[in-house]
């Protein structure tokens, strides 16, 4: 019979072997076979490449990775699902949860057939979210009149499908968009999301951008990473562009 225990409850009982990474990010995996290098790939390569600021933001945080997850209702970790399990399509598979254990942030993810760059692409964007929540409430500000520019200058595309979507239906609403609104705010706190997630998985690893219909232009996006990396920075070792790394 395969083991279930609710997120929670299976936190609860390896609390105690969370390995530390930094003041405010511990780590743990069961259930998968990781090496040295997949652990540097998937733990150390992503948390090492936080930039200082980044980390500061955080809250006490553990990542947690599992084979999988499953619901509905209260997610539940599964080690060692039965062979005769009916596949689940991917769209309607859990992939990560986020849950609270004694005012530390817990972070979940189902690894079973997902791969290290959707992997990075979720952890990276929940800790974007995280960072845009607990930032001074005018940090953004700038980056918010970069996208404004943007939309006065009727720039097409956008980071990601969510701020495709939000942009798209500001733009078929609103006669003045880049205007103080609600529609506008959503956007924005979106589009900044999207571009802050960009640019931490990019500190982490080389990462290409797919061109597509949906994608702004790559001179309106360096504008947006350029902005990101001079108020936000990076680690000591990392940088986005060949220019930005210092001179040894």
């Amino acid at each position: 019979m395969t083991e279930r225990l609710t997120v929670k409850a299976f936190a609860e009982q390896i609390r105690k072997e969370m390995v530390p990474l930094s003041g405010k990010i511990s780590f743990y995996f069961a259930g998968l076979r990781l090496n040295a290098e997949d652990e540097k790939e998937m733990i150390y390569d992503p948390v090492g490449s936080l930039p200082p600021m980044v980390r500061e933001l955080l809250p006490d945080m553990s990542i947690l990775l599992v084979p999988h997850l499953e619901g509905p209702g209260e997610i539940s970790v599964v080690l060692d699902p039965p062979k005769d399990a009916v596949k689940v399509e991917d769209e309607d598979r859990v992939w990560q949860n986020e849950t609270q254990l004694d005012g530390n942030v817990l972070l979940t993810f189902a690894m079973q057939g997902c791969d290290s760059g959707e992997y990075h692409y979720r952890l990276f964007r929940t800790i974007a979210s995280k960072v845009i929540e607990r930032a001074a409430p005018r940090f953004w500000d700038d980056f918010e009149e970069i996208l404004r520019e943007e939309l006065k200058r009727h720039i097409h595309g956008e980071v990601d499908e969510e701020s495709w979507r939000l942009k798209e239906e500001l733009l078929i609403k609103a006669k003045i968009p880049w205007r103080d609104s609600k529609p506008f705010r959503e956007y924005a706190r979106v589009a900044t999301i999207d571009t802050l997630t960009l640019y931490l998985h990019g500190l982490c690893c080389d990462i290409d951008v797919d061109p597509g219909p949906r994608q702004i232009r790559s001179r309106e996006l360096r504008k947006r990473l350029n902005w990101l990396y001079e108020k936000i920075g990076a680690a000591e070792g990392y940088a986005l562009f060949p220019e930005q790394k210092k001179p040894q």
